[in-house]
């Protein structure tokens, strides 16, 4: 039996499968381009017109946070960054700064959940030092969620989870009870707070599957965003026609430059979000495209079909897309990408801090401290 190393059986099969591979990502981009102008008519997926002159003010908040090894434990480091911005007659520039931060130990339990809950609690907390301080910026961009989802919840026997979650979940309550009032749209020179969150393209690739036609299909669809109900009949069997098409091709498949999917509702499904007392006014979200070669994003807004419509969606539609201008993939809006550059210094911070911890120890610092004074009693 003849044998082949690696390199020619990879060889042999990527001349038997490339035409049989391309044939089905062509038909697969034939048939997304053929759905897209029906998902146009049907009001899913809408075009936004961005003004020529653009004046806005925007904050960016972006976070992060790291883990190093410590002594046989661990330490961390958490860090949030505020960076103010002006868009003035189409010229940008930055405005003031802020920040937080902690550093210290941490053991083992749920570490990555507990520091994900740190950073949504520290963005909050830039969120509402700036509502204090007064004359916040038209748009506040998070890069965590608005609220918790039931996956991040902890279970009952870790208990430092436990401790995090709910102190997380209690400054949630107490910002939105306290600060709702003040933002857009309730009040509509009050600030937009968005949240620019993970890839979730199945979000409106699942509600178009729905039955559009019928009342239990239209549920997570805000209808308050202009959908056009005369024309659901043309994406009747759609999940047939789209069979074996990937969520991410088929949503970069209808969405162009300068467009947006039709608003949808995030608390009709089974993954209920938290705390309850906020959620329960609404939470709605769409995905966006700023240009040819920008990155499909999703935002996340509070508020329900009462709070907004069309022309309030596409007012923060169109902030976004302006702020988008960088061009590339994968990267975030820009005040928050300058944000990011500040909080790359945190790794260094927590590997200064591990050296400095394993030196105070190494040198009986601490102990000396706290026995200098046993004498003077």
């Amino acid at each position: 039996m003849r044998k082949q190393n690696l390199a020619q059986s990879l060889a042999v099969e990527s001349q038997i499968r490339l035409p049989g591979s391309a044939g089905r990502l062509l038909q697969q981009i034939r048939d997304v381009l053929a759905v897209a102008p029906l998902f146009k008519s049907a009001g899913l997926v809408k075009r936004v017109e961005r003004p020529k002159v653009i004046d806005l003010t925007v904050s960016g908040i972006a976070t992060h946070s790291c883990i190093k090894n410590a002594l046989g434990g661990y330490i961390y480091a958490s860090g949030a960054v505020r960076i103010d911005m002006c868009i003035e007659q189409n010229q940008v520039g930055t405005g003031s700064n802020d920040s937080v931060s902690e550093l210290d130990d941490i053991d083992f339990e749920a570490q990555r959940k507990r520091l994900d809950l740190m950073e949504i609690r520290q963005a909050y907390q830039l969120v509402e030092k700036q509502l204090k301080q007064g004359n916040p910026s038209q748009l506040i961009l998070l890069d965590t969620p608005l609220f918790l989802d039931r996956a991040m919840a902890p279970l009952d026997r870790n208990v430092k989870h436990v401790e995090e979650y709910q102190r997380t979940k209690n400054v949630i309550a107490q910002f939105w009870s306290s600060y709702r009032e003040q933002l857009f749209p309730w009040n509509p020179q009050g600030p937009v707070l968005a949240s620019i969150v993970s890839e979730r393209f199945s979000a409106i690739v699942n509600i178009a599957k729905q039955d559009l036609r019928t009342e239990e299909g239209r549920k997570y669809l805000l209808t308050t965003d202009e959908l056009v109900q005369q024309n659901l009949d043309k994406l009747a069997d759609l999940e047939s026609r789209l069979a074996g098409i990937g969520d991410k091709r088929f949503i970069h498949g209808i969405l162009g430059a300068f467009t947006r999917t039709m608003a949808f509702r995030m608390t009709e499904s089974t993954t209920r979000m938290e705390p309850a007392e906020a959620v329960d006014a609404g939470v709605i979200g769409f995905h966006y495209r700023g240009g040819h070669t920008s990155q499909i994003q999703m935002v996340q807004l509070a508020g329900e079909a009462q709070d907004w419509d069309t022309k309030k969606l596409d007012a923060v539609a169109w902030k976004l897309m302006a702020l988008d201008i960088q061009g590339q993939s994968k990267l975030k809006p820009l005040p928050q990408l300058l944000a990011m550059q500040q909080l790359k210094m945190l790794d260094q911070f927590a590997a200064y801090y591990r050296q400095g911890l394993s030196d105070a120890i190494k040198n009986n610092d601490v102990e000396d401290t706290w026995l200098s004074g046993l004498d003077e009693e």
